[in-house]
């Protein structure tokens, strides 16, 4: 979902000044459905169940510093919610049924099939996961990103996610890329494991050849496998391979490749 599908009153603590009845009433007589918000330093309100009293509200952005933001989570209206707050508490029980896209750092709670039936897109910051179980059944998903924390783990979860089509990971070492074969509408996948995080373990191009394959960026992978299926996908347009230590074969495959695929080998260290 895109902000233009909205009405949405933005308010800056520091220029506005701190949230209060005026803005209330603002967002109330301007028939906004949306809000976003800026924090300032010395703004630092208990909880935000002041957003509770916005009529309709369709969309929240907020990035801050607050420690109880959980009432966001009890606002069923709530089409698409971006919240960077460094909060660590539990998502609540609550369902929102309504929600489309969701944008959060890491905590408790992130469970897509119970909490976010309809979620279609979803992005993660700071992730420690060491799976994507968090995802599962997400029937509806079509993008996830996770910018994980150098550690490394699987793709198991991902698999039930038949509507996916973008896939990034970044800073994440996947063990197989086994888990993507059953998603076949893949558009664009980024496996990105730059150094120091370990190198990816086997990622076979047989497990993400959609035939709606656009974009595929993969770095540090120790082993890749199944390069002359590229040759098969007609939409394929772009390949880089960062850090992926490819031998002569391999190269070999990547020059066969239609003149229409923008391929581009980078090794740091050459």
């Amino acid at each position: 979902m895109s902000s233009g599908e909205f009405k949405i009153m933005r308010w800056n603590v520091g220029f506005d000044g701190p949230w209060g009845v005026s803005a209330v009433e603002r967002y109330r007589n301007g028939g906004f459905d949306g809000l976003s918000l800026t924090s300032a330093p010395d703004w630092n309100p208990e909880s935000l169940g002041f957003i509770r009293e916005l009529p309709g509200l369709r969309y929240f952005n907020l990035r801050a510093k607050i420690s109880d933001d959980l009432d966001a989570f009890r606002v069923d209206t709530l089409e698409d919610l971006s919240l960077v707050t460094g909060s660590r508490r539990k998502i609540p029980n609550a369902v929102l049924s309504n929600l489309r896209s969701l944008c959060l750092t890491d905590r408790p709670g992130i469970e897509v099939a119970s909490r976010f039936p309809r979620l279609e897109r979803l992005r993660v910051g700071a992730w420690k996961g060491s799976d994507l179980e968090m995802i599962r059944e997400g029937k509806h998903l079509v993008s996830v990103y996770l910018e994980g924390r150098r550690q490394a783990g699987s793709l198991a979860g991902i698999e039930s996610c038949t509507a996916v089509e973008e896939f990034v990971s970044i800073n994440y070492s996947i063990m197989d890329s086994l888990p993507l074969r059953s998603l076949g509408g893949l558009r664009e996948v980024k496996l990105l494991a730059a150094s120091p995080t370990a190198p990816h373990g086997i990622i076979r191009f047989s497990d993400i050849a959609s035939s709606s394959l656009g974009k595929v960026w993969i770095s540090n992978a120790s082993v890749l496998e199944g390069f002359e299926i590229l040759k098969e996908l007609p939409r394929l347009r772009e390949v880089r391979l960062i850090e992926c230590r490819l031998g002569g074969a391999e190269l070999q495959e990547l020059n066969t490749l239609s003149r229409r695929v923008d391929v581009r080998v980078i090794d740091p260290r050459e």
